[in-house]
Order: C-alpha cells, then sequence, then structure tokens
C-alpha cells in the first residue's frame, strides 16, 4: 500500500466504489440484450448506482486534507500540488480519451455519441464542462464528468493552500457553500458555471471536514463504525431511486449524505492489519482510478460478444458478475503495466525539475480522483 495512503479502510471503500459504478453500467448494459433476446431486463434499482461516485468526492476531499496538512501556507505548495494532481489524474485520462477519438475516426459508429468537433476535443482534454450533441454535459469519455469536478476542486484547493490550514478549510467551506448557494438560485448562461456550481461539490467538502476529525485523532469502535455503515447503506436506499426521492433532493444529500458516513466509518474505524482478505482489496483500490476509467473498454466487447453467442439462454445475472470480472481483471493489468509505470516516471521527472516544498515528503498526495 502506497504510504501516503492514510488507511487500508479508505483504499478499500476505494475499491468497493468503483465495483459500485461497474456493476451499474453492466446492469445498463443488460437492457439492450434484453431487447436483443426479447427477454425482460434485470432490474436492480435499489440504489443509485453512480452513488460510487459519491464516494469517490467524499473521499478525495479526504485524501486531499489528510495528506497535504503540513503544506498549508508553505512556500511552492500550491505549484507542487497541482503538479501532483495533474500527473496522477491526467496522462491516464488523456490516453483514454485519445483511444474514443481515435475509434471514432477509424469505426465511428461504435461510439454512442458522435464526436462533435474540435470544442469537444478540447474542453475534454482541459476538463471544462461541455454541451455535447445529446444534450448531456459530458466530455468525449462520459466519464470524465466527475473529473470536471475534481480539477476544478483541485485549483480552489491549490488556491487554499497559500493560507494556513484553520483559515484555509474555512475558505474553503465558504466558497464551496457559496457557489452552492448562488447554483440553487442564480440560472447561469454559461454551461461551465452551471456545472460548477452545482451543491455536489459540497461532498468534497464532507470529506474535507472529515480529514480534520480524523487528524485530530477522533476515533469510533468496531460497533459505531459498521453501524454508520448500515445508516449510510440504509440511506443510499431511502434517498434513491426506490421511490424517486433522488429526483427532488439535490445529490450533495442524496448521494453525499450516505457517502459521507460510509467514509466516516472508514476514517474513524479501527485500523484494519493486511490480511489475505484486505491485501488484495487494498490493490484493487490502488487501482481503482484505472477500474473506473477501462472497465468500458471491457465492457463493451462483452455486451457484443453475449449478444453473439447467447441467443437468450444464459441468465442476465451472469453477465453482469463476468462483466464486473472483466473489468477489475482489465483494471490490474492497465494499472500495473500503464497507469502506475507512466505517473512515477512523471512524477520522478517532475520531481527532480522543482523543490519540494517543506513537509512535502511527509505528507505526499498520491491517491487519485475518481479513483480517490
Amino acid at each position: 500500500m502506497s504510504q501516503a495512503v492514510p488507511l487500508r479502510s479508505i483504499q478499500i471503500l476505494r475499491a468497493i466504489a468503483a465495483c459500485l459504478v461497474v456493476f451499474g453500467h453492466a446492469l445498463h448494459e443488460t437492457a439492450e440484450i434484453a431487447v436483443h433476446s426479447g427477454r425482460p431486463p434485470l432490474r436492480l434499482d435499489v440504489i443509485d448506482w453512480g452513488f460510487g461516485v459519491d464516494i469517490f468526492f467524499v473521499i478525495s476531499g479526504f485524501i486531499m486534507i489528510y495528506t497535504t496538512a503540513e503544506l498549508f501556507a508553505q512556500p511552492g505548495a500550491s505549484r507542487t500540488f497541482l503538479m501532483r494532481r495533474i500527473v496522477r489524474i491526467v496522462p491516464l485520462y488523456w490516453l483514454m480519451t485519445a483511444g474514443l477519438i481515435l475509434t471514432f475516426l477509424v469505426a465511428p459508429k461504435m461510439l454512442n455519441v458522435p464526436i462533435e468537433g474540435w470544442r469537444s476535443i478540447v474542453s475534454s482534454f482541459l476538463f471544462i464542462p461541455d454541451l455535447r450533441g445529446n444534450g448531456e454535459v459530458r466530455p468525449i469519455m462520459a466519464l470524465g464528468w466527475s473529473l470536471n469536478y475534481e480539477m476544478f476542486f483541485y485549483a480552489v484547493f491549490a488556491v487554499c493552500l497559500l493560507a494556513p490550514l484553520r483559515r484555509a478549510t474555512i475558505y474553503l467551506a465558504a466558497f464551496f457553500v457559496g457557489i452552492s448557494i448562488l447554483g440553487a438560485t442564480v440560472k447561469f448562461q454559461s454551461i461551465a458555471l452551471a456545472y460548477w456550481t452545482n451543491s455536489i461539490v459540497l461532498e468534497f467538502l464532507f470529506g474535507a471536514l472529515l480529514a480534520l476529525a480524523c487528524r485530530a485523532k477522533f476515533t469510533i469502535g468496531p460497533v459505531a463504525a459498521w453501524s454508520l455503515v448500515a445508516l449510510g447503506a440504509a440511506l443510499a436506499v431511502a434517498l434513491g431511486p426506490v421511490w424517486g426521492i433522488d429526483q427532488v433532493l439535490p445529490r450533495c444529500v442524496s448521494g453525499g449524505l450516505p457517502a459521507m458516513l460510509i467514509v466516516a466509518a472508514a476514517a474513524f474505524g479501527p485500523r484494519l492489519s493486511a490480511s489475505w482478505l484486505v491485501t488484495p482489496l487494498v490493490v484493487l483500490g490502488d487501482a481503482s482510478y484505472s477500474l473506473y476509467l477501462t472497465h468500458p473498454f471491457a465492457i463493451r466487447p462483452m455486451r457484443n460478444i453475449w449478444m453473439t453467442l447467447d441467443g437468450g439462454r444464459l441468465p442476465l445475472a451472469l453477465y453482469v458478475i463476468l462483466c464486473v470480472g472483466a473489468g477489475i481483471a482489465a483494471a490490474l493489468i492497465v494499472y500495473r503495466w500503464i497507469e502506475k509505470p507512466m505517473t512515477d516516471a512523471l512524477r520522478s521527472r517532475s520531481t527532480s525539475r522543482g523543490e519540494r516544498p517543506r513537509g512535502f515528503a511527509a505528507a505526499q498526495p498520491q491517491s487519485a480522483a475518481v479513483g480517490g
């Protein structure tokens, strides 16, 4: 496990969050398989499976405060922080985006939404929210919608690093609460402003506040931790699509509140020791960014193969299980042979070019964004 990761439980939670997203996308693919084979689709709408992203956002806010607390008000901290975040997030995302652009040039029918032109390409690479041809505000790689929020959070966080920790936390809270109120009361004509002022940004703040409590040595026992997990899961169901409450409440409540409780359990609960179960999950947590970004490349071929070979005989539940397994296997390969070597090389190169701020060696923010 990376030394920068404060808790094995947080890494495991990253793995679970990524698997929730993969599971949800695999379920979505069964709808087309069901139409093709003339049978009912597999419906498991007990929660919004995109809830994994809410967990990621809370974890991101947590990790940024937890691993960079010594950097606040240090010379050069903002620049170093941003460089680390860019090195960690951008290369794999750009690589996946470039792959989709190449796919569009070679076989455009393979993409659900066509690439409209240079504006779409530039905005995708620069993490600027933009409107697609299907009416959604999404980059070329649709999963990158969450990274548009992540990079916005990093930019604001880098500015806050100029101040001491306590003052910076007040600035961070005031800014995100302020823009959330603004977004709820003002109808912006700018797509980017409307996007970044969505109250979902408060989920990063939830994680940051949890990190402050964690650094203050606040802890709970196993019974309390599991109770928080159960409460968070129950709220994710109660505030989710079962009764349509998620269509009434803002996402920071319907998804962010349950996610905050679950992350709190991982942050404040008993520390986990390495074991035959914990260690593999931590490894998957390390690869969660790869899992989040690359699983569509594993699931889509699985769907096409399944529709060709199945003929309506095999259970759709088996397809979902196989998709999750294929997504995990592909992610571990990508992480081991592409993401980690690429990130390590770029990190080493960027470190050798510039002086690190004081305290940086003890607090390197290594975790990925939507991936932690």
